[in-house]
């Protein structure tokens, strides 16, 4: 009886191994995720700032201009760490409804800090971030804090995009991410999870 189970089980095992899940309109083919260690987290910045309190968060919430789906592949994706099995078009990160469009992205945060890195986590066809914005709650605008051209990666995936912030006179618990799809031909740009590093206390002077 056991035998029995066991080969049956196996026959089983075989066919989902082989078996892939296709995207609605076109998308590429998704296997059955594989379990791997999570990409390692950005390095601690406390030796350049010992004398600050820092802290490393992940998205609370976040909201976008368009999503593929819902729940699979919506803004809500990107809240929490990196939790994509790997490189490829998983369900588990923000995708944009379609994949030739600008989008934006946006994160918040539960504690407000004075941001000193931003990294954000791109689990397929990276790198088409064009620009990278902090909010000044005092101000209610946005401040640039990175703004460039769509780049082709040489490895394509899992990619960290990270950004040192400088001089930031105010606190941000929101971040917005702007992504061009339309000049790579690449397709979608889905981003698994957005990490802020910032400090509680506010920045010394630069000289």
């Amino acid at each position: 009886m056991k035998n029995w189970m066991l080969i049956v089980f196996l026959l089983f095992a075989a066919f989902l191994g082989g078996c892939s899940f296709p995207r609605a309109e076109g998308g590429t083919p998704v296997g059955i995720p594989v379990a791997t260690a999570l990409p390692e987290e950005t390095l601690s910045l406390q030796e350049s700032y010992p004398s600050l309190n820092l802290i490393s968060q992940w998205g609370k919430e976040a909201q976008a201009s368009s999503q593929f789906a819902d729940p699979e592949w919506s803004a809500s994706q990107v809240t929490g760490r990196p939790d994509s099995p790997g490189c490829g078009d998983y369900q588990f990160s923000w995708a944009s409804a379609a994949s030739d469009s600008i989008e934006t992205l946006e994160v918040s945060y539960r504690t407000p800090v004075y941001p000193l890195q931003i990294t954000i986590y791109e689990s397929f066809n990276p790198d088409q971030v064009v620009k990278v914005e902090v909010y000044n709650e005092d101000t209610g605008g946005y401040f640039t804090v990175l703004q460039k051209n769509p780049t082709p990666v040489d490895r394509p995936c899992p990619f960290q995009l990270v950004i040192p912030v400088a001089g930031m006179a105010f606190k941000t618990s929101l971040i917005r991410i702007t992504v061009d799809q339309s000049q790579l031909g690449l397709g979608w740009n889905e981003i698994d999870a957005v990490e802020l590093v910032g400090s509680l206390d506010p920045l010394p002077a630069e000289n």
